[in-house]
């Protein structure tokens, strides 16, 4: 009784579909973009925890070895076409830089998604983006300037009913203007399952280009997004945001 009791209280929490690529505040995968796009008008307010093992492997050392690291986001979908999202992600001072040493320094990025083409009957939805846009298309060519977010994607996504529960097939090229995070570079992709039983959850299994990663993600009392992965089925990465309909 306990177990239904659970079951049926979470099925009644779960109340809309959410993939959502949250570490950036802009729909997709968890690690992997995707051609998905969020509702027109809706506004998300998150953070998320980002193990060491998902940030670069340069601008994220603190004496002499990688830490885990934070981030905050801003993001909108003004139009069906188009996500927009500011990210602040929180990075450690060295010894001596403040009084305050720990979490005190920032790299801030504008994320940039367009989809020029809606997922129909028979072809699949495309979308491309940048993450560190402006930088990404104005200075990717400095070596003065640091990119540790900065990268491209054009990605396809297509969805299939089956039987009542959604399949949704995902592929991307991605590319990462540093080297630091050139492991992440070329053919992407994930799968995501909603079963019949449970529509409103997400399953998400991808290929980030170097490791696997599995997770879920939902959204609970109608606002507040979940999201929780493994990282090479061992590394935890998780986050939470706040979603509005501007409408």
């Amino acid at each position: 009784m306990m177990r239904r009791l659970c079951f049926l209280t979470v099925a009644m929490l779960l109340t809309f579909a959410a993939a959502a690529q949250q570490w950036t505040g802009t729909s997709g995968l968890l690690h992997v973009p995707s051609a998905d796009m969020s509702a027109v008008g809706e506004l998300r307010v998150g953070g998320h925890f980002l193990n060491k093992a998902m940030t670069p492997d340069t601008g994220f050392i603190y004496l002499g070895s990688k830490y885990h690291a934070y981030n905050y986001y801003l993001s909108v979908t003004p139009y069906r076409w188009i996500e927009l999202s500011i990210v602040s992600t929180a990075r450690k001072n060295h010894p001596g830089d403040q009084l305050f040493e720990g979490y005190g320094g920032k790299d801030r990025h504008v994320s940039i998604k367009i989809r020029p083409f809606k997922e129909g009957k028979v072809l699949p939805a495309f979308a491309f983006g940048f993450d560190d846009a402006g930088t990404t298309i104005f200075n990717s060519k400095r070596s003065d300037v640091q990119l540790y977010f900065s990268n491209w994607y054009v990605a396809a996504t297509k969805h299939f009913d089956l039987g009542g529960n959604q399949l949704g097939l995902h592929l991307s090229y991605r590319h990462f203007y540093r080297g630091y995070n050139a492991k992440w570079n070329g053919m992407v992709g994930g799968i995501t399952f909603s079963p019949s039983f449970l529509p409103q959850a997400h399953a998400i299994v991808e290929y980030t280009g170097n490791e696997w990663q599995v997770g879920l993600d939902a959204v609970v009392f109608k606002h507040l997004m979940l999201q929780a992965s493994l990282k090479d089925f061992k590394y935890l990465n998780a986050g939470l945001c706040l979603r509005f309909d501007l409408n």
